[in-house]
Order: C-alpha cells, then sequence, then structure tokens
C-alpha cells in the first residue's frame, strides 16, 4: 500500500477556471514510480468524477517532465498499475488531456506524453526513448505511437540510438501540437482555452495515421533497420524493429500485445540485467564516502605538467571540456611540438564539421610556458610526466599524478586515450585527503568522465583485471590450449580485445614482467626471447602485416609454444570464459577484500569502460552470477595447474553461496 500522504505530495491536483492541472513532483527527474504512477490515477479519477473540469493538463514540477520509470523497479515484480496501465487511462479518459512539456522527456514519461491527447512544448524541450541502453524496448506504447505519428525511419532511429531529439524541428516537431517560447504555463493555459473554445474533445493518438500514410517508405525503413540490426548480438534492437513492424501490421491493441510481449523477454534477458547493471554501476561510481561537510571545488583552470602523448590527450580533453589549461615543461622543444600537434588535432576536428569558431574558442584557453610558471592561476595540477614533482606551487592547490608509478597522495589514471573514453580512476594513496579527492571527482565531472575511488599505492583496477586475465590465459595455454582458441572464445562472445590480441596490441613490456608462479610460464617472455614482441615490431602472437589488414595466425607461435609445453585437445569454448572470467571476478573478491575496491560494480565499470568489455555481457563480477557462483567456485577448484594461490576461490565465495547471494548483492 502507498502511504496517502506521499502519494498526494508526488502529484499537486489544482483545479482553475475548468482546468485541472496534475503537477509531478518526484525529484530529481520526476520518475514515474509506482506511487507516483498511483497518485496520477487517483488524481484523474477525481478530475473525471469533477463535474466542474472539463480538461486535464499533465506537467512536471521542477526541471522536467517526467523523465521516464523507476528503473530500480525491473529488479523485482513489475506492480500495478504499470506504466502501460497509465497510459491507457490517460490516452481513454473523456476529457481532453494535454501534456505539457518540459526539460527531458524520456522513455516512460514520452509515453505518457504520447498517450496525451494533446501536447504543448517549450522550444528547448527534448524527447527520446532511450531504453534500448538498458536492452530494453519502449514498453507502454512507444513503439506502436511514434510510428504512427512520425513513420517508420525517424521512430526506429529515435529508439534505436536511445539518443534525444528536438521538438523544435522535424522529425520530431510532429511529436507536439504547439510550441511555447516563453511562460510554459501562460501558453498551456491559452491553448487549453484555444482547445475548449473550438470544441475540441479527446483525441487518440492511437487513431492518427499520418507515419502510416506512405506504405513502401515505411516497410523500406523497417526492412533497412532490420538489416541494420541483423549482425548486432543485442536482442532489444531486433525487438524494437519487429515491434514498429507490427504497428504497421497489426491492430492498435494486438500492437500493444505485440510489445508487452517482447518487452517482457528483454527484461528477463542476462543482456538487459548486465545493462541496467552498468546503468546503476555509473550512478553509484561517484560515492566517494566523503565527511560530512567536505566541498567539491569548483575548477576552472588546471595546469598539466610534462610533454608527451599523455599530457597532450589531457590537455586535448581538457580543451574540448570549455577548461582552461596551463601547459608546462622544462623542455621548449616539447611544449612546441606538443601545441603543434594539439592544433593538427583541431584542425582535423574542423575538417569533420567542428566549427573553425569553435575549435579557436577551445586553443584560446591553453597557455604554455614553463612548469613553475605554469602553476600559477591553476586550481589543480597534473603530473603527467616524470621530473615535475619539484615544481612549486601556489598553497592549497591539489596535485595529482597521472603517469603510471606509486603514489602517496593523490593519482588519477584516465583510461586511454584520454579523450576517447569516460573512465578515471582516483588513486587515494596512504597519505591522500578528502579535499584531494574531492578535487579529483570535480574535475572527473568536468572533464564528463565517471570517477572510480580506487586505494591503493598506484595500481588500478583495470590494471589488477587485465593482469589476471593475462595470468590464467597464460595458465590455459600451459595447460596445452593455443592462445588462438582463448581468443576466439572471447572474439565470438563478443569481446573485441581478446587477450592475446590485445597483449599484441600494447606491446610485452608490462605483461612480460607480471609474476608466474613455479611450474608456470610468462609467455610473453618465451615469445619476446624469440623475437617477437608485439603489433609494433610486427610479430608476436600474431603476425601483423600492416596496412590495416587483420592479425594472422602464426604457425611459428604453435611451434615455439609446442617446444615447451604439451598440446591438449581443444577446450570448449564456454569452459575457457568461465575460467578467464572467473579468474578475473577472483581478482575483483581480492581487490574487494583488501579495501582496494569499494564494491564489485566499481570493478565491472572497469572492466567495461577500460578493458572494453561487452556493455551488454557486464564485468567479471556480475558474469559471475550468470551460470551461478557455485559453477564459477568448482571451475576454479577443478582447474589443475601449479598457480594454485592464484586459482584457489576467495572465501567470499563460498560466503556468498552459503547465504543465496551474489556479489551484485554487495554493490551499495
Amino acid at each position: 500500500m502507498s502511504d496517502p500522504a506521499v502519494v498526494a505530495e508526488q502529484v499537486e491536483h489544482v483545479v482553475q477556471d475548468g482546468i485541472a492541472w496534475l503537477s509531478v513532483a518526484n525529484p530529481p527527474v520526476n520518475a514515474l514510480s509506482r506511487s507516483t504512477r498511483v497518485a496520477l490515477i487517483d488524481a484523474l479519477d477525481r478530475a473525471e468524477a469533477d463535474p466542474g473540469v472539463r480538461i486535464v493538463v499533465l506537467q512536471g514540477r521542477g526541471h522536467t517532465f517526467p523523465a521516464g520509470a523507476d528503473i530500480a523497479e525491473f529488479d523485482a515484480p513489475l506492480e500495478a498499475p504499470w506504466i502501460p496501465e497509465l497510459c491507457a487511462r490517460v490516452e481513454g479518459f473523456p476529457k481532453p488531456v494535454v501534456a505539457s512539456l518540459h526539460g527531458t522527456v524520456l522513455g516512460g514519461g514520452l509515453e505518457l506524453a504520447l498517450a496525451a491527447h494533446y501536447r504543448i512544448a517549450l522550444a528547448s524541450t527534448r524527447v527520446g526513448l532511450p531504453e534500448v541502453r538498458l536492452g530494453l524496448i519502449p514498453g507502454a506504447g512507444g513503439t506502436q505511437r511514434v510510428p504512427r505519428m512520425l513513420g517508420a525511419g525517424p521512430a526506429l532511429d529515435l529508439m534505436l540510438s536511445g539518443a534525444m531529439m528536438p521538438v523544435d524541428v522535424a522529425p520530431g516537431r510532429a511529436l507536439v501540437d504547439a510550441l511555447a517560447d516563453g511562460d510554459l504555463r501562460a501558453a498551456t493555459e491559452t491553448y487549453c482555452r484555444t482547445l475548449l473554445d473550438e470544441g475540441k474533445g479527446p483525441r487518440r493518438s492511437s487513431d492518427i495515421r499520418k507515419g502510416f500514410a506512405d506504405a513502401a517508405t515505411y516497410q523500406k525503413s523497417v526492412a533497412e533497420r532490420r538489416a541494420m540490426v541483423a549482425q548486432r548480438p543485442e536482442i532489444a534492437p531486433k525487438e524494437i524493429v519487429a515491434a514498429v513492424e507490427a504497428a504497421w501490421l497489426l491492430p492498435f491493441e494486438a500492437g500493444l500485445a505485440f510489445e508487452e510481449d517482447a518487452f517482457a523477454t528483454c527484461l528477463k534477458s542476462d543482456q538487459s540485467r548486465a545493462l541496467r547493471g552498468a546503468f546503476f554501476a555509473e550512478r553509484r561510481a561517484h560515492r566517494f564516502g566523503f565527511p560530512k561537510g567536505t566541498a567539491i571545488p569548483a575548477l576552472d583552470r588546471i595546469a598539466v605538467l610534462g610533454g608527451g602523448p599523455l599530457a597532450a590527450q589531457l590537455v586535448i580533453t581538457a580543451l574540448n571540456a570549455g577548461l582552461g589549461v596551463n601547459w608546462g615543461t622544462r623542455d621548449p622543444d616539447a611544449i612546441r611540438a606538443g601545441v603543434m600537434h594539439v592544433r593538427d588535432v583541431f584542425r582535423e576536428g574542423v575538417a569533420k564539421g567542428l566549427p573553425e569558431a569553435q575549435a579557436e574558442e577551445r586553443m584560446a584557453l591553453l597557455k604554455v610556458g614553463d612548469s613553475a610558471r605554469m602553476t600559477e592561476g591553476a586550481d589543480m595540477i597534473l603530473h603527467a610526466a616524470r621530473g615535475q614533482g619539484d615544481v612549486p606551487a601556489p598553497e592549497g592547490v591539489v596535485r595529482a599524478v597521472v603517469f603510471s608509478g606509486r603514489v602517496q597522495e593523490l593519482g588519477l589514471r584516465f583510461a586511454p586515450p584520454v579523450y576517447g573514453t569516460r573512465l578515471v580512476e582516483v588513486i587515494a594513496g596512504p597519505q591522500s585527503t578528502a579535499a584531494q579527492h574531492a578535487a579529483a571527482l570535480s574535475l572527473a565531472r568536468a572533464l564528463g568522465k565517471i570517477a572510480i575511488k580506487v586505494r591503493s599505492e598506484g595500481d588500478s583496477l583495470a590494471g589488477h583485471l587485465m593482469a589476471a586475465c593475462q595470468r590464467a590465459a597464460d595458465a590455459l595455454v600451459d595447460a596445452g590450449q593455443t592462445p588462438y582458441r582463448i581468443d576466439q572464445a572471447f572474439r565470438d562472445w563478443g569481446w573485441s580485445r581478446p587477450p592475446f590480441q590485445a597483449r599484441d596490441m600494447a606491446g610485452f613490456n608490462e605483461t612480460a614482467g607480471q609474476p608466474r608462479a613455479e611450474g608456470a610460464r610468462n609467455w610473453s617472455v618465451v615469445l619476446a626471447d624469440a623475437g617477437r614482441s608485439g603489433r609494433a615490431a610486427g610479430r608476436g602472437f600474431y603476425l601483423w602485416p600492416g596496412d590495416g589488414q587483420a592479425p594472422r595466425e602464426e604457425p611459428a607461435v604453435l611451434a615455439v609454444l609446442d617446444g615447451l609445453r604439451r598440446p591438449a585437445p581443444p577446450m570448449p569454448l564456454d569452459a575457457i570464459r568461465l575460467l578467464v572470467l572467473g579468474a578475473m571476478a577472483n581478482e575483483g573478491a581480492r581487490m574487494l577484500a583488501s579495501g582496494m575496491a569499494s564494491r564489485p560494480s566499481d570493478i565491472d565499470l572497469a572492466a567495461v569502460l577500460a578493458l572494453d568489455m561487452p556493455r551488454w555481457r557486464g564485468g567479471p563480477m556480475h558474469l559471475a552470477s550468470v551460470p551461478g557462483l557455485l559453477a564459477v567456485q568448482r571451475a576454479l577448484q577443478r582447474f589443475d595447474h601449479p598457480d594454485r594461490a592464484f586459482w584457489t576461490p576467495e572465501p567470499v565465495f563460498a560466503d556468498l553461496i552459503k547465504n543465496g547471494r551474489t556479489f551484485d548483492s554487495l554493490n551499495v
């Protein structure tokens, strides 16, 4: 049962001069939670029973019209009234219903607006159906109503991209009946009066046929999008295309039933569970556990000290984010070369469509000079190369070490390339402070990055995960499997950077230095001794022909391996994946036990955002629950390999299994 007081607070019901204003107030985004849905239906019942109400307005308080469902509800049985029931109530309402839109009208919020009989919106309003990003399809009539208004092509582009669409220009303009430039409430009231004066009654969007006018174009658009998604491994895009086709082929109610069935199929899929897990992981990541009263500082200008590729990537990323940058080195030649590189990057951007004026504005934010002088006026200092640690800086300005190595205070580890990835690991060294962590979080937000807090002296979660992946892969080679069989297991699974190919691409410097137990081999060392050191040398585990050609398997590599270990029959691909992913989850468990990682979802985020594991699969901590923790534990225990300390399951496995829990249940 919903608390009546809470329900009343979430939907304000005011009647003025025949207009019932139903205002959703469920901050921060007015999510259509169950209590909000109950309140809306209660308010609609009251408006229907009130003879003084001639027209109803649905609107959102604060920053936006309802921006979608409460995604947390998807992990439990859906409770009535679900959003489709609310939309059906609105569309079947006997008095005209007007949706007054502003902000970002997304998912179930847009479906609610489309179920209304009329729509007026601020010109700045943006709409979207982002369910595909959660492995879902719109489930409250979106796949049936949007094609009726826009046609198949624009409707599918909206749903398959998950992107937002402006309503003041085509095709989004067809979703609303009127635009407002100033006072939305006043414009809505005027619009309602016009509808009443003209005797306009309810107009059901299910009756709209404009999007069906050109049958050949509709069918062609469906066929083209079906071909586009055919090779994608995700379920939801294919279901979206099928549902939009059903909108054309089936009566509206049958189309809704088709959509409902497809939504249920997606909701219970492992893909959607993984994508929803990634969504919540990104929400949790910013929870750094600051002491009460810790301030998040504003950053307007940063200093980047040091030359080289890492420094240049940081500079470009900060300029693109609108931050001022003081770039300093002790080598004038390095800074000149760096500035030329940055200018070349922006010239390439202009050639690809970046407005020249915008490129010039970004370059104008850059100052260069000697390291000591460049710290002046900076709100934060990033050490991007060695040899800059003794540079004096204004008192109180936070410093962060960005290159790899030991960290006593604050470090930052950006997933490469810095300007193309979303992850930054905030390394909280043993002497770091909350104020330093707050500055790091502020920088991450300014750069549009997702920050994960890591307690270490320089190691990153992504680094530990990749080291565990490579150690497990080497153990499988020890056991007689080929690098190509192991990579195939993950390439077929959807990972574009399988272990040995990734090792070749990075070079062997890092993996060759990683430890192996007595009786186990580091196969990077073996190949390096054979004159094969990775892609840069043209030869590693693969032959790299260059000129954009795909790497090729090398019989010579197998000859080297077989000379040092006995080949074994090919292991099933799913068994290979279970062992490698299980070893990565086991390493994650060690990071949790040591306090290095705060929660399993942070480890999964590092795997997805830094190691490019398929988002729709999830990271190793989440994936351990797919076959079941008991199956993972047994696979690790049964693998006969000398490196027993590495393969022995951490105690948390037994604890979770005993209590019927998973790593996902440890996320806070």
